[in-house]
């Protein structure tokens, strides 16, 4: 098959339907809650209490079935958290999963990867010893 690089608009078309591509492969939070995609936040909220009472993994005695539903628990809360905060939502319904680190790689986000803190690691000793006077450091 041949394409007409000078086709008006090609770039951009292809571009949306590789996009929609991708995001037909990925989660899709509308589906797990089971709300439509005009859903109001309250009709995500009621949705998200009626799964996550059904889909809690204390409600399982079986192993195999409390580690199925801790997953599909977690799926649960996940679709919560993008689609009830309006920042996340809109991410998501551009095609950007909002919780997928590899999404976010490169995306210009904003999003840190690594130590939020920067630098090295840190340690935090508890413990008395050495008759140290943590008060009177301030």
């Amino acid at each position: 098959m041949q394409v007409d690089d000078n086709y008006p608009g090609l770039q951009e078309k292809l571009k949306k339907a590789k996009k929609m591509l991708k995001q037909s492969q990925k989660k899709d939070y509308y589906k797990i809650l089971g709300v439509a995609r005009n859903a109001k936040k309250q009709e995500i909220i009621k949705a998200y209490r009626k799964l996550a009472r059904q889909w809690h993994p204390d409600n399982f005695k079986d192993e195999k079935e409390k580690k199925s539903a801790e997953k599909k628990f977690i799926e649960i809360a996940s679709a919560k958290e993008v689609l009830s905060d309006p920042e996340k939502r809109k991410q998501f319904d551009a095609g950007v999963d909002p919780l997928d680190p590899e999404a976010q790689q490169g995306g210009g986000h904003g999003h840190h990867h690594g130590n939020p803190f920067g630098g090295g690691g840190f340690s935090f000793h508890y413990g008395g010893g050495g008759g140290h006077d943590f008060h009177g450091e301030f």
